[in-house]
């Protein structure tokens, strides 16, 4: 173990930045000196002025192109024995400007390593690693208590020598205790939480380790992540029954009340208020204008199903690395670049059934979005719909420091066959 320390940056009310150093303990065996940046999302495009604040090079550009490089490495859900399905890279598009533009309220983890000084005393550095920690909250009997949303967690494969200098280094584990600091779990009833390939080495094995130092429960609940080929899965009739609400405030509030009404006792729901709700709503239309919501009416011309088509493609294209079974004829096709996202899906399974099928054609046609990725679950009421031969294993993980008040959440998201339900379609970067 060695220690560290962290640097919590926060906006004073004068506008100047405010640095707070704080020490933690690490298991990492990096051999240099790290330094750690942690801040609220929105100051990502004011980064140029936090780095010359700690000394280092004062450029926003060269710390956004590290960024987006260290983003876009592979995410294992191969493990070291060749178990799993594939790894991808998610090649952002306009960071930091997509990955600010969902969530107002995530907390940004960037590790750096210091290099050298340049002509003007200032030091220059590489980007180790990054996180974003979306901070919602989580209902328990009428009271809301802190939750964290895990996301984005990668570290650089810079290489040199012909050596990735950052693997193999426990850095994520260096991550896991900062992000153990940040929510301070010691002092809050807290639940941390995220989603993983359920091969994904190098995260399981820091779960492993940082709960047991920080002493704090730790359990994994599975989900399935189905892809559809959507010239196969989609259909022109089906969308010519989906109606476009997007700019349709009041069938937006229904939508709101329509999902709250079905999945508010689902552990993890967050979407507390309707103000909240058409907030993320508003963030996400704001940078992709294609990003939509579509309702099916039932025969009464009343709301039967709903949900938000969220187009990927306009956040980033992904690629596959080394994918196996069926997944190596997807990468073959080259279908994979720009993803369609449905999520919050909501209503009877007749009427979701007709709306993804919907979806998927119009977004096929009309931009370019070849494939549909649907998660699902035990007891998903759309699971026949969602079911698909592509599709791959998840773990969502769950962090807290009071197991009596989680397992009441669980109970109380069961249905009637007993089924824990996550909210687990959460609309994050």
């Amino acid at each position: 173990m060695q220690k560290r320390n962290y640097h919590r940056i926060e906006k004073n009310t004068d506008g100047a930045f405010g640095i707070q150093t704080v020490e933690i303990d690490s298991f990492d065996v990096f051999e240099h000196p790290l330094e750690t940046i942690v801040t609220d999302i929105k100051n990502l495009a004011n980064m140029g002025e936090i780095l010359s604040l700690l000394g280092y090079v004062a450029d926003n550009d060269y710390f956004s192109y590290q960024c987006k490089d260290v983003i876009s490495v592979p995410e294992k859900h191969i493990n070291n024995k060749g178990q799993g399905k594939f790894a991808f890279q998610a090649y952002f598009q306009n960071f930091p400007e997509s990955v600010m533009s969902i969530n107002n309220d995530a907390i940004v983890v960037v590790v750096l390593e210091p290099l050298t000084l340049n002509n003007d005393g200032k030091r220059t550095f590489n980007v180790v690693g990054y996180i974003h920690v979306n901070v919602l909250k989580v209902n328990y009997e009428g009271e809301l208590f802190d939750g964290y949303y895990y996301n984005l967690l990668r570290i650089s494969e810079r290489v040199e020598n012909n050596i990735k200098v950052y693997r193999r280094k426990k850095i994520f584990t260096l991550m896991f205790s900062i992000m153990h600091s940040i929510v301070d779990s010691e002092k809050n009833i807290a639940f941390t939480y995220g989603a993983m390939g359920k091969e994904n080495q190098a995260i399981n094995e820091a779960l492993e380790l940082n709960t047991k130092l920080y002493q704090k429960h730790y359990e994994k609940f599975a989900f399935t992540n189905n892809t559809q080929i959507n010239k196969l899965f989609g259909s022109k009739d089906a969308f010519k029954k989906c109606v476009d609400i997007t700019n349709d405030r009041a069938l937006l509030r229904l939508f709101y009340q329509k999902l709250k009404a079905q999945k508010q006792d689902y552990a993890f729901f967050h979407f507390h208020t309707e103000a909240q709700f058409l907030g993320i709503l508003d963030n996400i239309f704001a940078y992709s204008k294609s990003s939509r919501v579509y309702m099916v009416p039932d025969i009464d011309g009343n709301m039967d199903a709903v949900g938000l088509a969220l187009n990927w493609g306009d956040y980033m294209n992904v690629q596959l690395e080394n994918p196996q079974g069926f997944f190596k004829t997807l990468a073959k096709l080259e279908l994979t670049d720009k993803v369609l996202y449905p999520i919050m899906l909501t209503g009877s399974a007749k009427g979701v059934d007709v709306l993804l099928r919907g979806m998927a054609s119009h977004y096929n046609k009309t931009y370019n979005c070849k494939v549909t990725t649907i998660n699902s679950y035990n007891g998903d009421p759309y699971y026949k719909t969602k079911k698909s031969l592509l599709s791959d294993e998840y773990l969502f993980l769950i962090i807290t420091n009071d197991v009596d008040k989680l397992n009441a959440i669980k109970e109380k998201s069961k249905d009637k066959n007993g089924n824990i339900r996550l909210f687990i379609d959460v609309p994050l970067l």
